[in-house]
């Protein structure tokens, strides 16, 4: 933990460092530029070297429920991806005005109020949204459980939306008596939501992690002066974990999913979502002693056909400031900070060269002790939790020439100052 905070206490010192460290900037004042920006000192140096001394894929999120989107979406044997909604915390009874609280007896006009992100939008045919009971007392972790539940005898309502109907709040209505019977009962309400479509559906929804959760809204009173209960997710399982237990009010389930990639490659993106982390070992003498013209991270891509091969994956490269002590690289991927450079648009689908540029990391590394903070690239999708498109690379298992290098070009240090 001390190790933790540790690191998080480099983010707001290497922020500045990383502002400032670049000079770059086409500033009005010729004078100013002559001091900010002065001329070049030697002859520019191009080097590419064996600078990766650890790439690995790790996943990019805590657990199921952290994603900041629900995805819902059917794409035949490709991917089945469904939604689960807790409200383990039902009213049993309300008030009218200072009456004493009385017991629920009616509930009316029941809906999910969804949130939808429409930029995540894919077919254009009608889609069928069903909502099933998958209230089980079965372990917390079992997929398999809660996709059991997916069943006629299960099914509490079904919708069918056209293309125009998908709008950014959808009231999904849920039969008013099934809701009473959970109330009155003090049981748990539970929903899985399934897509159904001839062709291809795809959508996201906002999850609780958004700030713009799905809401359960229903009437217990005929009397319209009692204001409507609103109730967002909640679980109260698993009991002894506390963060899982926050993350599963909603979360995303998949019966179908594309075929992970090799577990030597490296993965960008996905579901569930990975991260790609790399650990450089550079000379001493380029980070101290040089000034940094362009860093460019050599990577050969890996063709993943199998989904949306020629949509675009937007890779995101950022400095870890996780301390020596952090030996885990998943624990370290969730330790960053941004470079202040533009996402690199990858196709799922293409192969060869992609070219992935760290100049802006030097500055901060040239501040950091490499034994206390190593210097760490990690690589996340921009859409991270929100699309299934992945981007796969060669690692440092692959043959020589699919390795990860590192180009630098350089020129000897100039001081800065007046003359």
């Amino acid at each position: 933990m001390k190790a933790w905070l540790n690191s998080m206490r480099l983010l707001a010192a290497v922020s500045s460092v990383l502002i400032l460290g670049s000079c770059t900037e086409k500033l009005d004042s010729s004078g100013v530029c002559a001091v900010l920006c002065p001329p070049l000192g030697g002859a520019v140096q191009n080097i590419t070297i064996d600078a990766v001394v650890l790439d690995t894929a790790v996943p990019a999120l805590s657990g199921p429920g952290a994603e900041t989107r629900l995805l819902l979406a059917t794409r035949g044997d490709t991917l089945d991806a469904r939604i689960i909604l807790r409200f383990d915390s039902l009213p049993s009874t309300y008030r009218e005005g200072t009456d004493t609280a009385k017991v629920i007896t009616l509930v009316d006009s029941a809906v999910l109020r969804l949130r939808l992100d429409t930029l995540t939008i894919k077919g254009g045919i009608p889609v069928t949204i069903e909502a099933y009971d998958v209230d089980t007392t079965a372990n917390d972790t079992s997929t398999a459980a809660v996709l059991a539940l997916f069943r006629p005898d299960r099914l509490i309502a079904s919708l069918t939306y056209t293309r125009s109907g998908l709008r950014d709040t959808i009231d999904y209505p849920l039969p008013n008596a099934h809701v009473l019977a959970k109330a009155q009962s003090g049981q748990r309400l539970r929903i899985g939501l399934r897509a159904v479509s001839l062709g291809i559906s795809q959508v996201s929804f906002f999850a609780e992690e958004s700030g713009l959760p799905t809401r359960l809204r229903f009437r217990v009173s005929a009397d319209t002066v009692v204001a409507p209960f609103t109730i967002t997710p909640f679980s109260k399982t698993p009991t002894d974990d506390p963060i899982a237990r926050e993350n599963l009010g909603d979360y995303t389930i998949f019966a179908r999913r594309p075929p992970e990639g090799s577990p030597v490659d490296l993965q960008v993106g996905g579901i569930p979502a990975r991260r790609s982390v790399f650990r450089f070992d550079i000379p001493s003498s380029i980070i101290d002693s040089s000034t940094i013209i362009r860093a460019t991270l050599l990577l050969t891509q890996i063709p993943n056909p199998l989904l949306d091969p020629t949509d675009t994956v937007f890779v995101l490269p950022q400095l870890s400031l996780a301390g020596s002590a952090v030996t885990d690289p998943a624990k370290a991927a969730q330790i960053l900070t941004g470079l202040g450079i533009d996402t690199v648009k990858v196709r799922p689908g293409d192969s060869g060269p992609v070219l992935i540029e760290l100049a802006n990391a030097f500055p901060a590394w040239k501040q950091l002790k490499p034994s206390e903070t190593p210097r760490v690239i990690v690589l996340r999708s921009r859409d991270e939790g929100v699309s299934p498109l992945q981007a796969r690379f060669y690692s440092l298992e692959a043959a020589p020439g699919l390795r990860p290098r590192l180009r630098i070009s350089f020129t000897n240090e100039v001081p800065l100052g007046l003359p």
